[in-house]
């Protein structure tokens, strides 16, 4: 394929990687939609199935993972699909690979055409629904903050890229947004573990919830498909969790390690992983976020050295912990039905802030263990060493 290209004009790859990616982002829905109702017994067959319908569903769960509203009886549902958005960029990463030169006005266009037919789509979709005009702006730049980082790793993969600028960036701001992204990549790992581990307690709960949903097992599958795209969501929930704070499902709810406050669920068996133990160890919890940011920062004692002109770097990464932990917070809460289900998932501010203190102790406990160790190793370079006397003897023989 990339024979063929090469004699075409470079804007061609661009609009390639935009409408493969859109398309196959869509069908990475409509398929188990379609093959989970083809499965369902009917008394017509296939004739009776809505098509069209199950087609309009599937495409506004793709929309949903760009961040518009998904409707039903004019129930707003907001609570984005981490793990579709995640395809969506892998996606275009993965053609941008293929099909893009390295070029900005590549990067551009392909970043344009996603972008473009995310919003001609948006707007047949949500026909009839207030606020058009607003959601359509929100939905463009949500879709470029998706397309344009995932196309340029793609180039990026494929061609390379010359990063000139990053020796002018100070080395305190450089050495920082390594600290506080490591830090949050890192907590977040353990996040996910522990929603693992608690999604594995609650298996029997899971079992039961998916039994009484009275499903076929394509169906389940399908069911199965769908929950999992919002296992990003849950770790990020699980972040909040270990951070202290916490998380709801629904307004008047609290899962955290201190405490467990909740209310009548849906049947949705994704909600039996949630946790249902509090107090004891684990309102310790948290020490896990401080461990982790001093693990790292020892682990980077070569990026971020001791020296006093390297402490804004421990500011920087203080506060790259708390915004990025605030952008991960917001994106992963959303509402999940009317009433008490318009709040699910983490209240960003308290976490950002809490996440912030935790990974600033955790830094300066590995600053103090960094400094320490020099400390000790200053002593011992200067520590008088044990002069060797020669044997008289020996000398008077040797002479």
């Amino acid at each position: 394929m990339q024979s063929l290209l090469a004699g075409a004009p470079g804007w061609l790859g661009g609009v390639l990687t935009g409408v493969q990616a859109a398309v196959l982002g869509m069908l990475v829905v409509i398929t188990p939609a379609f093959a989970a109702v083809a499965a369902a017994p009917t008394t017509n067959g296939s004739a009776a199935i809505d098509w069209m319908g199950v087609s309009t569903l599937s495409v506004r769960l793709w929309l949903l993972a760009h961040g518009v509203p998904f409707f039903v009886e004019d129930v707003e549902f907001t609570l984005v699909p981490l793990g579709l958005t995640m395809v969506a960029a892998a996606l275009l990463a993965a053609i941008a690979r293929r099909f893009a030169t390295k070029s900005w006005a590549s990067w551009a266009i392909a970043t344009g055409t996603y972008t473009a037919i995310v919003v001609i789509v948006e707007v047949l979709a949500m026909r009839g629904f207030p606020d058009l005009v607003g959601r359509t702006i929100q939905t463009a730049l949500i879709a470029i903050l998706i397309a344009g980082p995932a196309v340029a790793v793609g180039i990026w993969r494929a061609h390379g890229a010359e990063f000139g600028w990053v020796p002018r960036v100070p080395v305190a701001v450089r050495g920082g947004l390594r600290l506080g992204l490591a830090t949050v990549a890192s907590a977040l790992s353990i996040a996910a573990v522990v929603a693992g581990t608690f999604t594995y307690l609650g298996r029997d709960r899971i079992a039961a919830l998916a039994q009484a949903l009275g499903i076929d097992p394509l169906g389940g599958i399908a069911l199965a498909f769908g929950e999992a795209l919002y296992a990003p969501n849950i770790s990020v929930w699980m972040l909040g969790w270990l951070s202290g704070p916490g998380f709801s499902v629904g307004e008047g709810s609290v899962y955290a390690p201190a405490q467990v406050s909740a209310e009548a669920l849906p049947a949705f068996p994704i909600f039996g992983a949630l946790p249902t133990v509090s107090g004891g160890w684990f309102v310790w919890a948290p020490l896990a976020i401080v461990g982790v940011a001093a693990i790292i920062r020892l682990a980077l004692r070569g990026r971020v050295s001791t020296e006093l002109a390297q402490l804004p770097a421990l500011g920087t990464a203080i506060t790259v912990v708390a915004i990025t932990v605030a952008f991960l917070g917001a994106i992963a809460s959303g509402a999940l039905g009317p009433g008490r289900l318009a709040t699910v998932g983490v209240e960003v501010l308290p976490v950002a802030v809490t996440c912030g203190i935790l990974a600033a102790v955790g830094f300066g406990i590995g600053q103090g263990l960094l400094l320490l160790a020099d400390l000790v190793r200053g002593r011992a370079s200067r520590s008088p060493r044990l002069a060797v006397v020669p044997d008289p003897e020996t000398v008077s023989t040797s002479s």
